[in-house]
């Protein structure tokens, strides 16, 4: 692959990931009582209620990915419906 050719792939897909990013990001950022909005809140809530930090939660969904993306490279298929560039996307967003 040419060097402009990669740097066309890699900006097409941080455009997905970021898009990805915000539409799913609205589904998992928890809103608090006074309306500010904490990005992170999901992993905070989480390891709250887990008794873990939200670093270790955020841990703990990257290596669900990665475990997906890993058994992908091994098999040399997918196992869902979900096509394997939307868990790399997914991964990088961790």
């Amino acid at each position: 692959m040419q060097v402009e050719e990669f740097f066309r792939w890699a900006t097409a897909e941080w455009k997905a990931e970021m898009s990805l990013m915000r539409s799913k990001g609205t589904e998992y950022t928890v809103s608090s009582l006074n309306g500010d909005e904490d990005k992170l809140k999901n992993f905070k809530s989480i390891g709250e209620r887990l008794g873990l930090s939200a670093s270790m939660v955020c841990m703990v969904y990257l290596l669900k990915h990665m475990d997906s993306i890993r058994n992908y490279v091994i098999e040399g298929r997918e196992f869902s419906d979900e096509p394997i560039e939307g868990r790399i996307h997914d991964a990088r967003n961790y």
